[in-house]
């Protein structure tokens, strides 16, 4: 939209910088102006979709795994005895890359999950590569997995093994998903109003209720590919300027108020693409609101930004003020 790409930054000697928040690449945030507040957030942590310790799911039976061949798509309920493959257009949990080159011995004993996870950290990636003819972007919304017959089924000799493609929540577990991955963009995003879940650890997990505390919200979903239709990687400084302009509008325009962002007391930031990203075909970033006062993890909010119930760390927000400006009061009513 043209009123998006013509928004006007403020000038590089006006912007203050902000505390890091850990969020998968660099962020930049807010420039002080109109309808936006002073930061440049700096990622040093990254999302938590995977949970290594927990490690992949196993299945029950290998009987419709072994049946599996590579573009086959599976789902099942909680249950893993339910798993069938269903056509890839409609909702599934995992996409058969292939087999993998070696599987453990006949006389080895039913692996442990995190058994299970290195098997798959070392032998999958390049079965997924090959699958889909590029490397699945490293930070993206989609991960490598490895799936295996269960425990009955592997004391009876069944040693089947899948590597595949899957959505996971912060816990390990395999959400839905619909169409192939080669045809979609990887690009780890959510719809504006998202708010993103807060681990024990201080970093973003998955989609969460906004009434529960979390590390992020979503205001929009940027396409890359408007501003850089070509196909070479635009460098982070280039998209960090074109968000700069387009962000605050986006954001604005989201809570419909020009005064929105100021009086949640919250940071407007964004992530950029890296170059492998942007190799394996992942075009969209996000515009969020966070807060943070360090440089390692996220303050907990409760509540979404156009809440009037808005808490940042338990309490409510405290309006920014631009030089010269009367310190404001805490916010306690709607706004």
């Amino acid at each position: 939209m043209a009123d998006d790409t013509d928004t006007q930054s403020a000038p590089a000697e006006k912007r203050s910088r902000a505390g890091a928040l850990p969020v998968r690449a660099v962020l930049a945030a807010v420039i002080v102006g109109a309808v936006a507040i002073g930061g440049v957030l700096f990622l040093t942590g990254a999302f938590e979709p995977k949970n290594e310790e927990k490690g992949p799911r196993l299945v029950a039976s290998g009987t419709v795994l072994a049946r599996s061949k590579p573009g086959t798509c599976l789902t099942w309920d909680k249950d893993p005895t339910t798993m069938a493959p269903v056509d890839c257009l409609e909702s599934h949990r995992f996409e058969v890359a292939g087999e993998p080159a070696r599987t453990l011995p006949e006389n080895a004993p039913y692996p442990t999950e995190s058994a299970i996870a290195a098997q798959r950290d070392q032998l999958c990636p390049p079965v997924v590569t090959e699958y889909l003819g590029k490397r699945l972007d490293p930070m993206g919304r989609f991960q490598t997995n490895l799936l295996t017959a269960g425990q009955k089924a592997w004391e009876a000799g069944d040693r089947t093994m899948r590597c595949g493609i899957q959505v996971a929540d912060g816990a390990g577990n395999a959400l839905e998903t619909k169409g192939k991955v080669v045809n979609q963009d990887q690009s780890l995003t959510w719809p504006p109003g998202t708010c993103i879940g807060l681990s024990d650890r201080g970093k973003p997990t998955g989609p969460i209720e906004c009434t529960k505390p979390h590390a992020l919200e979503v205001t929009s979903v940027i396409d890359l590919r408007q501003a850089f239709p070509d196909a070479s990687w635009p460098t982070k400084q280039q998209q960090e300027d074109y968000l700069g302009r387009i962000c605050p509008s986006r954001t604005t325009g989201w809570f419909g108020s020009q005064d929105g962002l100021r009086t949640s007391g919250l940071q407007l930031a964004w992530n950029t693409l890296s170059q492998p990203s942007w190799t394996a075909g992942s075009r969209s970033v996000i515009c969020f609101l966070a807060s943070s006062k360090d440089t390692v993890t996220y303050t907990p909010i409760t509540g979404s930004a156009k809440s009037p119930g808005l808490l940042i760390d338990g309490k409510p927000p405290v309006m920014p003020t631009f030089p010269g400006a009367k310190p404001a009061a805490p916010s306690t009513g709607p706004r």
